[in-house]
């Protein structure tokens, strides 16, 4: 597969990502992009019927939408685990930028103890999503055979107002279609995220 504009994750010519790299939200974020008021604009509600469900419906756009385009919307924690590290630089998968911090690379080894990796043998590339090893560095050995790497990390803009207003209208418009199931929503959703999401050829 290969893609027109590819994502961080996938570029041609990039160091690769090791298999099977899996990650999974550990700290939710603590806002989401959208108040109450602003949803129920987008959703066109004008009673409070449906107010103890909104929340949800918004996180669960939110969600949409960092799926969709391969972005964390806000600060987050995430555990990224790998079967292997593959090469000196490393390339986070999907929903690891924009990266804020690598707060841990941990390993266990072949007897189920766990390694915490010294900072001092790696570097963090906040822009580009990516950790590599310092001069000299190494990554561990002997380890269990089944994802025995864990990267503790820390991904997302650091507030509602950097994340790209495209986005946090994306965020509104599928409120808007969850809610009403409204065909147009879906179509102007697909529109707002479009220069944000990789686009697949055969």
């Amino acid at each position: 597969m290969s893609f027109i504009q590819p994502p961080f994750w996938a570029r041609p010519g990039s160091p690769t990502t090791a298999p099977h790299a899996t990650s999974i939200v550990f700290v939710e974020p603590t806002v989401e992009p959208l108040d109450l008021p602003t949803a129920k604009l987008y959703a066109r509600l004008t009673d409070t019927s449906l107010d103890a469900l909104l929340p949800g419906v918004i996180k669960s756009a939110r969600a949409k939408v960092e799926q969709d385009t391969g972005l964390a919307l806000l600060t987050q924690t995430r555990d990224v685990s790998y079967d292997v590290l593959t090469g000196s630089i490393l390339t986070l998968p999907s929903q690891s930028r924009p990266l804020q911090a690598i707060t841990s690379i941990k390993s266990t080894d072949s007897a189920g103890v766990v390694q915490t990796l010294d900072p001092s043998q790696y570097v963090a590339d906040l822009v580009g999503g990516r950790v590599g090893l310092a001069l000299g560095g190494a990554w561990p050995t002997d380890l269990r055979p089944f994802q025995p790497y864990v990267l503790r990390i820390v991904a997302g803009y650091v507030d509602v107002a950097h994340i790209p207003a495209p986005l946090v209208h994306a965020v509104g418009l599928y409120v808007d279609y969850t809610v009403n199931k409204d065909p147009l929503a879906l179509a102007l959703y697909e529109d707002a995220i479009a220069a944000f999401r990789p686009v697949c050829v055969a």
